[in-house]
């Protein structure tokens, strides 16, 4: 009786709105790939690019922010450590890519298809990173979060201390905090897929690799919008949250699901991270700079309520206003996302998807 209402309705995933921003954001591409093949003017070219861009952005930051948000959300613990997660996806992706890439080289059924041997260059080491973040966030739980469920100051200074800890590792190993690197394919495995432009018209140009980030960030939604609305797992998962002594009684080992949620937001910040590479690059301060994102997305979409769609509408909302502002005023943009924020707790203080 008590799984019958389990499995009835989901608290955290509202299913609509997210099917109404999926729409928005599937006729803002339509726009900008087709519409503005017939207004070439300026302002048209710029808001296209703008939209893009923003989309691309903000895919990349919902990866990011829906790993702290399986953390925070329904795992309820306070990560200060998910910036540096996210940062060590990023440098470890990028060694990762040249390893694989060195091995696939000497295989010769690669020589003939440098397509082929570039996608999967990036495929395996996309994979790797996200299945060694998955697995040290596991043991970081096993080892010490699960000690300090209901702690919320122990949390957070546990976690302040993994960030310092993590910075320092790749400080040590990758040099200072002033290095860049980013995955270029080689002239050996030059692709398409990697740098390939999408050409609408002589003057309106899209990059592969942008809209491949959208299309990741839109799959990725929508698989965990169905995990957690329509599958037993997720549904129990949420119930956990609400009364975990319920559900340990049904059966649920709860201390295994907490566990398997740290690991699935670790690793999808370690997604975010590796997919930021070949874009804008690992750089150790993306520690501190994505961590403000995730803080800023979850007060703007609401999702420090309990609201999955939070993060994905926080997440829009940020990239796009970042991304637009940026290419009139760079400075202006690292603060309009703050404005933002700052608008939304003084008028929706519950964020645009919360309750309160």
């Amino acid at each position: 009786m008590e799984t019958t209402e389990i499995t009835k309705k989901s608290r955290f995933f509202d299913g609509k709105i997210l099917i109404y921003v999926l729409v928005v954001g599937i006729l803002a591409i339509i726009y900008s790939l087709f519409v503005t093949d017939f207004k070439l003017d300026l302002f048209s070219r710029t808001i296209s690019r703008a939209i893009i861009d923003g989309l691309a952005f903000s895919m990349l930051l919902f990866l990011m922010v829906s790993g702290f948000y399986l953390i925070f959300g329904l795992a309820d613990v306070i990560n200060f450590a998910h910036g540096a997660f996210f940062m060590l996806g990023g440098f470890l992706g990028f060694e990762l890519y040249l390893l694989f890439e060195d091995l696939l080289l000497n295989l010769e059924i690669f020589n003939s298809n440098l397509f082929l041997l570039s996608l999967v260059t990036f495929v395996l080491a996309m994979i790797s990173t996200v299945i060694i973040l998955g697995a040290l966030g596991g043991v970081i739980e096993i080892t010490t979060i699960r000690k300090l469920y209901g702690q919320p100051l122990s949390q957070i200074l546990l976690t302040v201390g993994f960030s310092f800890i993590i910075i320092k590792l790749v400080d040590i190993i990758w040099g200072p905090a002033s290095n860049v690197y980013f995955i270029v394919p080689s002239s050996q495995t030059q692709s398409f897929f990697m740098s390939g432009i999408i050409t609408i018209t002589e003057n309106l140009r899209f990059d592969v690799y942008r809209i491949f980030i959208i299309f990741l960030g839109f799959f990725v939604a929508i698989i965990m919008y169905l995990i957690f609305s329509r599958t037993r797992i997720g549904l129990l998962v949420q119930a956990a949250i609400e009364d975990s002594e319920m559900v340990e009684a049904l059966g649920t080992n709860v201390k295994r699901m907490l566990t398997l949620v740290f690991m699935a937001g670790i690793a999808l910040a370690g997604l975010a991270g590796f997919i930021l590479v070949p874009w804008l690059g690992a750089n150790q301060a993306n520690a501190t700079t994505y961590l403000l994102y995730a803080f800023v997305i979850v007060v703007v979409g609401g999702a420090h309520y309990g609201k999955f769609e939070g993060t994905f509408f926080g997440s829009l909302i940020v990239g796009l206003a970042f991304k637009y502002t940026e290419i009139y005023s760079p400075d202006l943009s690292s603060i309009i996302t703050f404005l933002i924020m700052a608008l939304v707790l003084i008028f929706k203080p519950g964020g645009l998807t919360g309750e309160a």
